[in-house]
């Protein structure tokens, strides 16, 4: 029987030395993602940030956020989450927006009874019309990251958690 080709023995390796935890985390942003897709273009998005209970946050949004996506938290929860949707994001069927990513982001932090930050924002003047989504956890970057320092954020919402 004829061995696999190299790339695919190397991917099967990859795999393979995730943890557990990563590789359930990867499949459901995998499947999550092209639904993710979907749902934006036929659902409102107010309807959408209303079921993963995203609300919009009191103070305006302010560019500080740049200053903490290299910070480590030692969430290895949240970074765990994030490298599954950049995983899911890289594999077929793959074409997912910054803002399909985030939604999926918010899902699984959902099931993990997390808090969630969407920040939602444009380029300024002179790069055009251009917008970008991104997401963090308790001030750990999930997805959209790196955000440039020309990006002003417009709106930002939470899904804060209660502790049990």
């Amino acid at each position: 029987m004829p061995s696999a080709p190299a790339h695919l023995r190397g991917r099967w390796h990859r795999w393979r030395r995730l943890s557990a935890r990563q590789r359930r985390l990867t499949l459901q942003a995998w499947v999550l993602l092209p639904f993710s897709g979907v749902a934006l273009r036929i659902v409102p998005l107010r309807h959408l940030l209303a079921l993963l209970a995203l609300r919009i946050a009191a103070e305006p949004a302010e560019p500080a956020i740049r200053a903490r996506e290299t910070a480590d938290d030692g969430d290895t929860l949240s970074r765990d989450i994030a490298e599954a949707i950049a995983r899911a994001a890289a594999q077929p069927p793959g074409g997912s927006t910054c803002l399909s990513r985030a939604l999926v982001g918010a899902v699984l932090l959902q099931r993990q009874r997390r808090p969630a930050e969407l920040t939602l924002a444009v380029a300024t003047p002179g790069e055009g019309l251009k917008a970008h989504a991104w997401l963090e956890s308790n001030g750990a970057p999930i997805s959209g990251f790196p955000v440039p320092p020309t990006w002003q954020p417009l709106v930002r919402f939470r899904r804060r958690v209660e502790p049990s």
